[in-house]
Order: C-alpha cells, then sequence, then structure tokens
C-alpha cells in the first residue's frame, strides 16, 4: 500500500480537478458555440451534452443546448431544455422568453404568452419579450394588447424598426390608416430602403383614397423590389381608381409577366379593356382568367358583359347561365339574361329572369321597367303597366316608366293617362337635363295627339 505523501492536503488536489472540470467546461462551451456559428447544431449538442455530465446544474448549457434544438427544428426537446433551465434558476427571464418563442412556433400561443409575461416580470426593460408577446397578441387578434406592446418597445427602444412596422401592420387591420401611416413613415425613417414599408404605407394611403400618394409609395417599393407583385398589382389598382387606364393596364400587364398564371390580374386587366370599350381584348383576359378558375363567376358575368357589348348575345346567354348554374344567387346575372333575352325577343325567358332579379333587388325601379317592357312585348298590357306603376313608384323621378306606362296607355285608348303620363316624362326629361330626349318626347306628344292643352 503506498504511503500518503509528506503534508498532504486532500483540498489543494480537489481544488484543482475542480478547476480543471471548470476549464474543461469553458472549452467544451467554446467549442460547441463555435459549432453552432457553423450550423453544425447536432455537433456542438454533443459538446453541451458532455459538459451537463459534468455539471448537471449548468443554466448556461441548458439554455444554448435548447437553442440548438430549435434550429434543430426539435421543439419538444428545446423546451424541455427551458424547462430545466427555470428549474435550476426560476429567475432566469431568457429561458422563459426562449420557451415562449419555442412554445409560439407550436401555435402553443397561451404558453407563449404566460412565458412572455414571465419574463417581463422578472426584467421589465426586457424589449424582445414585449416584442414577441405583441406579435403573438397579433396572432390570435388580440389588437389592441399587441399595440401596447409593440407601445412598450418603442418606449425602451425609440428606433426599433421592427416595432414600428408591426404596430404599423396592427394599426392597418384595425383600419387605423393614419396611424399606420405614421408607423410606416417611422420605418423608412430609420431604413430608406425597407421595401415592405413603403408597399405597406402605399396600402394605407389607397385604403384613404390617397391614390396619388399610394402610387409614389408603390413606385418605391418596386424600385426596391422589382420582384414585388403585390406592389405592382395595388399600383395598378390606385391607377384604376385614379381611371389613368394605360398605367393600370401596364401594371397589370408587369404582374401577368411575373406571374402569367395569375387569374384575378388577367380579370382586372380585362375591366379596364371593358372601360375603354376594348372588348375583344377583354374577352381574352377574362377567358384566360377562367381557364386558370373555372368556377370564376366574376369573371365569366364580366365576359358575358364584354359579349353583350359586342351584340354576341348568344355567347352572352352562355356565360350568364354559367354564372347562375355557379351561384344561383347572383342576382345581377339574372338581370343581364333578362335584358339579352329581350333583345332576342324571348320575352318569356326574360320575363323569368327579371322576375328572379326582383328576388334579390326588390327596391330596383329599373328591373320592373324592364319586365314591364318584356310584358309589353307579350301584350300583357296590364301585367306591363303594373311593371311601370311600381317602377314610379320606388323612383318618382323615372322618367322612362313614365314615358313607357304613356305609350301603354295610347295603346289601349285611354287619351288621358297616356298625354299626362308622357307629358310627365317631358318635363322629368327637362329638369334632368336631358334636352334632347325631353323635345323627342314633346314631339311623339305632337306626334300622338296634336296640340293638346295639357301641353300648353
Amino acid at each position: 500500500m503506498n504511503a500518503k505523501p509528506k503534508n498532504f492536503k486532500p483540498q489543494i488536489y480537489q481544488n484543482a480537478i475542480a478547476k480543471f472540470n471548470q476549464d474543461l467546461i469553458e472549452t467544451y462551451y467554446k467549442r460547441g458555440k463555435t459549432y453552432l456559428k457553423l450550423k453544425d447544431y447536432w455537433t456542438g449538442i454533443q459538446d453541451f451534452n458532455t459538459i451537463l455530465e459534468l455539471e448537471p446544474s449548468n443554466t448556461r448549457a441548458y439554455l444554448i443546448r435548447g437553442y440548438a434544438y430549435g434550429e434543430l427544428k426539435n421543439y419538444q426537446q428545446e423546451i424541455t431544455d427551458y424547462t430545466e433551465a427555470i428549474r435550476l434558476d426560476p429567475k432566469l427571464a431568457k429561458a422563459y422568453r426562449s420557451r415562449g418563442f419555442a412554445y409560439g412556433i407550436l401555435q402553443e400561443y397561451e404558453n407563449a404568452i404566460a412565458d412572455f409575461s414571465a419574463a417581463i416580470r422578472l426584467d421589465p426593460s426586457y424589449t424582445q419579450a414585449y416584442y414577441n408577446r405583441g406579435f403573438t397578441h397579433n396572432i390570435l387578434a388580440q389588437y389592441q394588447k399587441a399595440i401596447a406592446d409593440f407601445d412598450q418597445v418603442i418606449r425602451l427602444n425609440p428606433d426599433n424598426l421592427e416595432a414600428y412596422y408591426h404596430r404599423g401592420n396592427t394599426y392597418g387591420v384595425i383600419e387605423e390608416y393614419q396611424k399606420a401611416i405614421a408607423d410606416y413613415t417611422q420605418v423608412i425613417r430609420l431604413n430608406r430602403d425597407h421595401a415592405k414599408a413603403y408597399s405597406n404605407r402605399g396600402n394605407a394611403n389607397m385604403f384613404l383614397n390617397q391614390y396619388q400618394d399610394a402610387i409614389v409609395d408603390y413606385s418605391q417599393a418596386i424600385l426596391l423590389n422589382p420582384q414585388d407583385i403585390q406592389a405592382i398589382y395595388n399600383q395598378g389598382n390606385s391607377y384604376s381608381k385614379l381611371k389613368d387606364y394605360p398605367q393600370a393596364i401596364s401594371s397589370y400587364s408587369q404582374v401577368i409577366r411575373l406571374d402569367p398564371r395569375l387569374a384575378q390580374a388577367y380579370s382586372d386587366r380585362g375591366n379596364i379593356y371593358g372601360k375603354i370599350k376594348e372588348y375583344q381584348k377583354a374577352i381574352a383576359d377574362y377567358t384566360e382568367a377562367i381557364s386558370y378558375n373555372l368556377d370564376d363567376v366574376d369573371a365569366i358575368f364580366n365576359r358575358g358583359n364584354a359579349y353583350s357589348y359586342l351584340q354576341k348575345y348568344e355567347n352572352a346567354l352562355i356565360d350568364y347561365s354559367q354564372v347562375i348554374s355557379l351561384d344561383s344567387d347572383y342576382g345581377n346575372a339574372y338581370y343581364n339574361r333578362g335584358v339579352i333575352y329581350s333583345y332576342l325577343k324571348q320575352y318569356k325567358n326574360s320575363i323569368l329572369d327579371y322576375t328572379q332579379a326582383i328576388v334579390f333587388n326588390p327596391k330596383s325601379p329599373l328591373i320592373y321597367n324592364n319586365r314591364g317592357i318584356a310584358q309589353n312585348g307579350l301584350e300583357e298590357y296590364q301585367s306591363a303597366i303594373s311593371d311601370y306603376t311600381q317602377a314610379i313608384f320606388l323612383d318618382p323621378d323615372y322618367g322612362n316608366a313614365y314615358y313607357n306606362r304613356g305609350l301603354i296607355y295610347h295603346h289601349l285608348r285611354e287619351k288621358q293617362k297616356s298625354i299626362k303620363d308622357l307629358a310627365q316624362a317631358a318635363e322629368l326629361y327637362r329638369k334632368q337635363g336631358k334636352i334632347r330626349v325631353a323635345e323627342s318626347t314633346l314631339s311623339k306628344i305632337h306626334q300622338l295627339f296634336g296640340s293638346h292643352k295639357v301641353l300648353r
């Protein structure tokens, strides 16, 4: 048996071993962090495993290993490590904040908010915890709470760009557009190359009908990011609102070049072509939109309108009927199809469609007037008079309904009623500035009745 050296002092050796272990732990820690910087997370985790074997209470190792597990998307293990760090040190605000972030990724939002709130209680100046909690409140549509958290971030750090940006987004969601604009302006002050801030400020300006300002913002966003389809598309919408149709077409065309399968861009460009009466181009765009979305009832309906303007009534009928088969509550499709049936003198079908259109829009004098015309086409004169009378009841200034009813009364040889209605129509046309129509109506009265005292 070996004898102990003279003056043997075990504490000296124990201290040496402890120092050796600490040095070793620090070496593993530094190497592990280096692996993480190299994104070699799994190898880094092995070093932190070794640290925890040497020192199971090392909270720093749990924190950094938890981060590495998060980068590997092993969120449950990440949460386990942060939970252990919290058990070892319940006042570790960073562990709560990090665990809250992991809970957020797993969509366990209530747990996330609880952890962010715990971090804030431990450290009331923890800007990242306020920011993360605000972001989570946004996800839960708790917008005022989100704004309050972003307010705190900005109070603690007035140059926190992300807080202004997300607070601006939140103001946009709750339609406080002026406040959103102010926040995006702050973002741009802090970073003049923030393309999304320009784009989102453009959106807020557009919602406020400030279309010129919106266009300026979208132009800057596109300059910074020429592939920003949404900014280009919204710029087209703004040009459309200003009735700058060539520029709107240019914007929608650019969107289509970037994404040739974006049905809405074709449909919107088709709408512009319709407004400038380039119906063949409109039809081509609607057809393209429909090819990508066979159930796009608006595109089909609008194509029907374009066919109607070109007097391609059979094509229009097919489109309106397709709309109705896809959406039986599309009231305007019944009305427009009714108009086409009247053009084609298919009055029974026209009346059926107008009757259905009235179900969806019972206060429309136009529909009653047009159904009256169809009733007249079938020589159902009393029904026609009833419809014209209802149109006048809904709109006492509806000259066309008086005119049409007046002609029916003439046909039925009810002279006084006819003269009265035609004279009323002429007077309404005059008051409404439709001078030619008024004169034409007076001429019609003279033609039918000669110089009658009612006209004097």
